[in-house]
C-alpha cells in the first residue's frame, strides 16, 4: 500500500511537472490560468486530468477540438512516477524519501527544459542546491569538505572545458548553465560520486551520439543539450553511487 501511494504522489507531481515544464520557460504564472488545450484554449476538466487514466479514456486527444495530445506527457507522468518508487525502494518510508523523490522530479524538469529551450534555469540549480545542505544538516557525520571540493573542482571541471572549447575550436563547447549544473551537482553529491556521475553523463552522451549520428538522427554540427546527461549521471550517483565505486574498487583495483 506504501509502495501504490508513493507510485499516486509520483503520477500527480509528474503531472504538474508538465505545466512547470511548459510554462516555467516562458515566465508564465504556474497557477494560472487553469490548464487548457493549447490548440483551443478548452480548459481542462478535472476528470480529464487525471494522470495518465485520462489520457488513455481521451485516447489521445483533446476532447473538444480533437487535437493530439503529445505522448509526452503521460511519459512525464509515468517517468515521474518510477523515479518516486525507486527512490522509495532505495531509502525506504522516511525524510530521505521526500527529498530525494522531489529532487528527482526537479532533475526531469530540467532535463526537458533544456531539451526544449537549451537553457537550465538559475532558479532551478539554486532550488537543486537544497538536498546537499540536507545532507550535511541531517547528517551528524557529514563534512563539508567533500560537498566544498565537489562544487568548486567539477564546476571548475565544466568551466575548463567550455573554455578550451572557445579557445581552441572558436565556438562554445558547453553551456555557462552547464558549468552551474555541475556544481550544484558536486555539492549535492560530493566529489567523489560527483565524479562517478560526471563520468556517467559524459559515457551515456558518448554511446547515444555513437548510435544517432550514423543513422544520421543527429548531425554533427547540431547544438544538443548536454543538461539531460547532467541530470541521469545525477540521478544514478545519487541512487548507486557508491555501488557503482565499490563495484569499481573491487573488480580494477582488488580493495
Amino acid at each position: 500500500m506504501i509502495a501504490f501511494f508513493v507510485i499516486l504522489f509520483g503520477l500527480i507531481i509528474g503531472s504538474f511537472l508538465n505545466v512547470v515544464i511548459y510554462r516555467f520557460p516562458r515566465e508564465e504564472s504556474l497557477a494560472f490560468p487553469a490548464s487548457h488545450c493549447p490548440q483551443c484554449d478548452h480548459q481542462i476538466k478535472p476528470w480529464e486530468n487525471i494522470p495518465l487514466v485520462s489520457y488513455l479514456f481521451l485516447r489521445g486527444k483533446c476532447s473538444a477540438c480533437k487535437t493530439s495530445i503529445a505522448l509526452r506527457y503521460p511519459l512525464v507522468e509515468a517517468l515521474t512516477a518510477l523515479v518516486f518508487f525507486l527512490t522509495y525502494l532505495k531509502f525506504g518510508l522516511s525524510l530521505d524519501l521526500l527529498v530525494f523523490a522531489l529532487f528527482g522530479a526537479l532533475l526531469i524538469a530540467i532535463a526537458l527544459i533544456d531539451i526544449d529551450h537549451l537553457i537550465i534555469p538559475d532558479s532551478m540549480i539554486i532550488i537543486g542546491l537544497i538536498p546537499g545542505f540536507y545532507l550535511w544538516l541531517s547528517r551528524p557525520e557529514q563534512l563539508l569538505t567533500p560537498q566544498f571540493y565537489g562544487f568548486v573542482g567539477l564546476g571548475f571541471s565544466f568551466w575548463a572545458i567550455r573554455f578550451m572549447g572557445e579557445f581552441f575550436f572558436k565556438k562554445e563547447a558547453m553551456g555557462l548553465g552547464d558549468v552551474k549544473f555541475a556544481a550544484m551537482a558536486g555539492w549535492v553529491l560530493g566529489w567523489d560520486v560527483g565524479i562517478v556521475s560526471m563520468f556517467l553523463a559524459f559515457l551515456t552522451a558518448a554511446l547515444l551520439f555513437t548510435i544517432m549520428i550514423p543513422m544520421g538522427l543527429i548531425d554533427r554540427k547540431q547544438q544538443v543539450p548536454f543538461g539531460p546527461f547532467i541530470c541521469l549521471g545525477i540521478w544514478l550517483g545519487l541512487m548507486w553511487g557508491w555501488e557503482i565505486i565499490d563495484w569499481y574498487l573491487t573488480m580494477f583495483i582488488g580493495i
